[in-house]
């Protein structure tokens, strides 16, 4: 199982969410425990950032970094679709 850990950066974005988007981060969350891709979720690699990679999720995208050593997933931060790859800081 993988431990998810939020930087401050993704705490505060998933405070600022709508209830609804908040309810649908928690089950990808805990889809994420068990796989740091899973199947049934829009999971794509990011090019340029190795172990990087962002989950669709309606008109929002969860960016996180994925320690496979240390079992590890940190969530970087929660963006709205049209400016997530512009203001990606990791």
């Amino acid at each position: 199982m993988y431990k998810i850990v939020l930087t401050k950066r993704a705490e505060k974005s998933l405070t600022a969410l709508p209830e609804d988007v908040q309810s649908r981060c928690g089950d990808v969350f805990d889809e994420l425990q068990y796989s740091f891709a899973p199947i049934r979720l829009d999971v794509i690699k990011l090019k340029g950032h190795t172990g990087t990679y962002r989950i669709r999720l309606g008109d929002w995208r969860i960016i996180y970094n994925v320690d496979k050593k240390n079992k590890l997933i940190i969530v970087y931060d929660i963006l709205p679709r049209k400016t997530a790859y512009r203001d990606l800081k990791l």
